[in-house]
This record gives C-alpha cells, sequence and structure tokens, in this order.
C-alpha cells in the first residue's frame, strides 16, 4: 500500500501572493540552489545557515508559509526545527524535508509532524518543484479552513494511530525516496495557538529585545568567523530558555538541542550540567509520556534578569 499522490500542480496554477518561503539548511551550497530555484516562480526567498536565524525569521516575517529545511545529522536535525517551529508560531505552516538519506523513522517522525513532501534529489529541480507546488496546495487549504473550528483533539489523535497502522505504506514510502520518487505525506492538522502567560513583567519587551540582540549577535559571528570556533551551547541555550519564559512557551529537550547548536549527544551533556547546576529543570509532559520539557528554575531566571538588567544598565 503506497501513499495516494494527487496530481501536481505547478506553482504557477495557484494563487501564492504574499507567501514567502524560508530555507533552513545547514550546508550553503545547498540552500543558495534551493533558493535559485524557488525564486524562478517569484517567491520571496529567506535563506539560514543555523536554527536559531531560522526561528528568528519565521517570527519576524509574518508572509512565511513554507519551510524547506535540510534533514542533517548530527548538526542539524531538521525534524526537530520542524517541531520547534509548530509550536513557535500559531499561523499555518507547511514543511518540506530534504535529504538524500531520510530513514524509516524520519518519515515516522514527519508524519507525526504532518510535513508536506520529502524532496529526496535537491538537485532535481522537478522534485523541488514538485514539493513546493504540495505545499502550496496545502498552505492555501489551511489558509481558507483559517476560520473553521479546530480538530478535537480526539480527531487528531485517532488520524495519527491510523498512519501508525500502514506499516506497509510507510515502508513503500521509504522505498520511494531511496528510488529518487517524491512522496506527499498527509495534510498536518491546524496549528494551535500557543497561550500567553497571565501575566508578564513590567520589562518583558525590553528584556526580550536584549535577548534577541544577544541571539542574533551570535548568529552574525558565523558569517565571519569558522563555524564551531565561538561554540558555547550553556550559554546559547539559557538564552533560548530566557527568551522562551519572557514570551510563556515550555521548550521541549528536542527543541532546545536545536537552540544550542552543537550535536545533540553534546545538548544533552549540557542539558545535564545546566540541571546539575541548579539553573534548568526538566519536566515530563502530562500529556504525552514520550516528551520532556526544560524550564529554568528561579535561581536559573533569577540570574538571567540580573544579567539582562546589567546589560540595560551599559546601554
Amino acid at each position: 500500500m503506497a501513499w495516494p499522490v494527487r496530481p501536481v500542480p505547478t506553482s504557477a496554477d495557484l494563487n501564492v501572493t504574499g507567501t514567502s518561503i524560508l530555507i533552513a539548511c545547514a550546508d550553503r551550497d545547498l540552500g543558495d540552489g534551493m533558493r535559485d530555484a524557488f525564486e524562478r516562480n517569484g517567491h520571496r526567498i529567506h535563506v539560514t545557515h543555523n536554527a536559531i536565524a531560522a526561528l528568528d525569521t519565521l517570527e519576524s516575517d509574518a508572509s512565511i508559509g513554507i519551510v524547506a529545511v535540510e534533514l542533517a545529522r548530527p548538526h542539524f536535525d531538521g525534524l526537530a526545527l520542524v517541531e520547534r517551529m509548530r509550536r513557535s508560531v500559531a499561523r499555518p505552516l507547511q514543511f518540506v524535508i530534504v535529504s538524500a538519506e531520510a530513514a524509516a523513522q524520519d518519515v515516522v517522525r514527519a508524519i507525526h509532524l504532518g510535513v508536506a513532501d520529502f524532496v529526496s534529489d535537491p538537485s532535481d529541480g522537478s522534485q523541488l518543484h514538485g514539493a513546493l507546488a504540495r505545499a502550496l496546495t496545502l498552505h492555501q487549504g489551511a489558509a481558507n479552513d483559517a476560520g473553521s473550528p479546530p480538530v478535537p483533539e480526539h480527531r487528531r489523535t485517532d488520524a495519527l494511530e491510523e498512519a501508525y497502522r500502514h506499516g506497509l505504506a510507510l515502508i513503500a514510502a521509504v522505498r520511494s525516496l531511496r528510488e529518487g520518487q517524491p512522496v506527499a505525506l498527509p495534510q498536518p492538522p491546524a496549528a494551535i495557538p500557543l497561550a500567553e502567560p497571565a501575566s508578564r513583567p513590567a520589562n518583558a519587551k525590553s528584556g526580550l529585545d536584549i535577548l534577541r540582540g544577544l541571539q542574533q549577535s551570535r548568529v552574525a559571528r558565523d558569517k565571519f568567523f569558522p563555524k564551531g570556533l565561538f561554540e558555547d551551547p550553556c550559554w546559547d541555550m539559557l538564552l533560548d530558555l530566557m527568551a522562551n519564559h519572557l514570551r510563556g512557551r515550555r521548550i521541549s529537550v528536542s527543541s532546545l538541542c536545536v537552540a544550542s547548536g552543537v550535536a545533540q549527544t553534546t545538548a544533552l551533556r549540557r542539558i545535564t550540567e545546566l540541571n546539575e547546576r541548579g539553573l534548568v529543570r526538566r519536566i515530563a509532559d502530562e500529556r504525552d509520556g514520550r516528551r520532556v520539557f526544560v524550564e529554568l528554575t528561579d535561581e536559573g531566571i533569577a540570574a538571567l534578569t540580573g544579567y539582562v538588567d546589567h546589560i540595560q544598565s551599559l546601554a
């Protein structure tokens, strides 16, 4: 049993006015190649080469509706970045995963996250354009349905369980990927708006501005210095946790690893160190036993608040 594949319209057949594309790709040559391919259809393109820059661009440009993500490990887990992006913004997004080495577990994770399509050969322009057209179709449908009532949680769970029962379909999907054939995956559920905290500190906005500036300055160094020269995952994770604390968002372990900019095994060791120092704590997700959140402790919040206040005083 293979995934049903509907006729693929070209992007010229779709009403894509105002829809921008974000490319999140650790490989600069690959990112430039995808940008050139997508720009031929008249789309506005953002290209980023690390997770923090991708997340910042996604939040700053509300016109982004399509995200093409490279699946590369150990330093750039594209599916973990997709998970983080889904939780970061409330608007509908469609994702295209680019990978020549996708495995069965990648397909399972992609289904769970509602990825629109895989591209197994990014040098094949027809695959890129076909995947983009499918993503645009889904994005347009999600935009048209934005005013409809949200899908009940139990229906989403039933759909996910149904996908897992189709083991043969997964095998067929992986085989198609290996053979260089595009694979259309199920449409993702509607995005769920994130709850805002009941109250925020009076200086939250200015504190966020400073934190974002610190994160952006760290990202900017990669443009001028060799990669890995200034790796500081503990600090990157603390800045990310504080920024999301001020936004009222919870961050999973996998999402925090993405923000660290280092291999997942290294990031996990650093999270353990931060936990042992009393700056962060792990909290199990009450609704999903497989997921664990990381949040700042009172000591961690106090330390970062004091640091931000000190930076403000220097301005």
